[in-house]
């Protein structure tokens, strides 16, 4: 599975939205994005992709690496994630995406519930 490494994120980032993103901690991205790929005792403790991006949902989300747009962020390594895994776009609108990670911000949602519903745009 291809994953979306810290310096991709942040280029990816200033390419959507036109300017460079301001670093708060380089740590805490860096540990964002890893969770996904983190095991205990050789076993994946996200396993498969709708696992693994709630995870990076809600640690980029929750962890706040910028200064501003951490949740663009979350959503647009999210949402790449998938496509370059082969799945497509996701279903649902706009408003369904924003709100979901509107919901994780404030009102923290299960990861199991979270992988749910990006199960539910992006397939199996």
């Amino acid at each position: 599975m291809h994953l979306v490494t810290p310096l991709l994120a942040l280029q990816m980032f200033e390419a959507a939205e036109g300017v460079r993103p301001v670093v708060r901690d380089l740590g805490l991205l860096e540990g964002a994005l890893g969770r996904a790929s983190m095991t205990s005792y050789g076993q994946e403790l996200y396993p498969g992709i709708h696992l693994k991006m709630a995870a990076t949902l809600d640690s980029v989300n929750r962890n706040h690496p910028l200064v501003d747009g951490n949740k663009r962020l979350a959503w647009l390594v999210v949402a790449t994630t998938y496509r370059v895994n082969g799945y497509g776009d996701p279903a649902g609108t706009v408003d369904d995406h924003e709100a979901l990670v509107l919901d994780i911000a404030s009102v923290h949602p299960e990861l199991d519930e979270i992988a749910a519903r990006l199960k539910t745009w992006f397939g199996v």
